[in-house]
């Protein structure tokens, strides 16, 4: 049974106060009996104020991985890197989740998974207490013919 896997980017959210000038990637390693790709996506500077939570800006592509052979679930190792852009230095947080996509089995529909990733970004210097939970909702689909 041949399978594949789409991922797209979902929403995008930020609370705290560190600012409101955002970027950032969202990186994938898809394994399946070893590495079968890698993804990234590069959401360029955009302003996202405190609380709002909207479509990725500049709409992303979704991106399909070829698993081949497919009879158990997949895993995908996800990285977020979520920059607040300053003017002289860049606040940064990284993250980095597990997420296990199941195998849908013969004959059912795809299965669809949706995994919130967060990271945590402080500004600097750090002794004026401002910080962000930036957050990237990612839709994993897992389709076998």
């Amino acid at each position: 049974m041949s399978c594949k896997l789409t991922m797209s980017l979902i929403s995008e959210s930020q609370q705290g106060n560190c600012g409101d000038d955002w970027k950032y990637d969202v990186e994938a390693k898809i394994f399946h009996e070893g590495l079968k790709g890698e993804v990234a996506f590069r959401v360029p500077k955009h302003t996202l104020d405190a609380g709002a939570v909207e479509e990725p800006y500049g709409a992303p592509e979704p991106v399909t991985v070829d698993i081949g052979e497919c009879n158990k679930d997949v895993l995908v190792r996800m990285r977020l890197t979520a920059t607040e852009v300053d003017l002289f230095k860049n606040d940064v947080g990284h993250s980095q989740v597990d997420v296990k996509v199941p195998f849908p089995g013969p004959g059912s529909d795809s299965v669809v998974k949706d995994v919130d990733i967060s990271a945590g970004v402080r500004e600097s210097p750090g002794i004026m207490n401002k910080n962000s939970v930036f957050t990237v909702r990612v839709r994993f689909m897992l389709s076998c013919e």
